[in-house]
């Protein structure tokens, strides 16, 4: 992941000044990542249309997605941050079409855990090993909200879930 982390911080300036590769290097990156997550979880890729921004990587053993491209493609871009310091709490889980995707209890239990983590510089907030933590926390957290409520820590989730909404 470091090596990621330093290739999209060199490609960063590379894709302002050549906005037309700016596509192919979010695609690029973006599988890259999402596949060393779909490694490190069960997981699958969601395709859902021609367009790989907007495909996701789902998880079986907890309701959880996100868009490896849409990520990589903010990290590149960095245009909503002009004012604002990163929060992981808030922005992970926040609307935006590259946070993650979850469950309304599992959210609660993710935002208290990142909230427990120190501040990050605009970098580290970037950098995919950051968001890789990030998802290691939540899927961590998901499992402890679910053990403290007597559930099983582990869901058998497929496909069919996701089109559902989790229930």
């Amino acid at each position: 992941m470091p090596l990621l982390d330093h290739y999209l911080e060199q490609a960063r300036g590379a894709t302002s000044e050549r906005v037309e590769a700016l596509p192919m290097v979010a695609h690029m990156a973006g599988a890259y990542f999402g596949e060393v997550i779909r490694r490190r979880h069960a997981s699958w890729w969601r395709l859902d249309g021609e367009d790989p921004t907007y495909w996701q990587v789902q998880f079986g053993s907890v309701y959880l997605a996100f868009s490896p491209v849409l990520f990589v493609r903010e990290a590149l871009t960095r245009g909503h941050r002009a004012d604002a310091a990163p929060d992981l709490a808030e922005d992970a889980l926040s609307g935006d079409p590259a946070a993650l995707e979850l469950e309304e209890d599992d959210r609660e239990a993710v935002a208290a855990r990142l909230a427990e983590l120190p501040s990050v510089s605009e970098n580290e907030y970037y950098a995919p090993s950051t968001r890789l933590e990030v998802i290691d926390i939540a899927v961590d957290a998901i499992r402890s909200r679910r053990l403290a409520a007597g559930e099983d820590t582990d869901a058998a989730l497929d496909p069919g879930d996701y089109e559902r909404g989790g229930d």
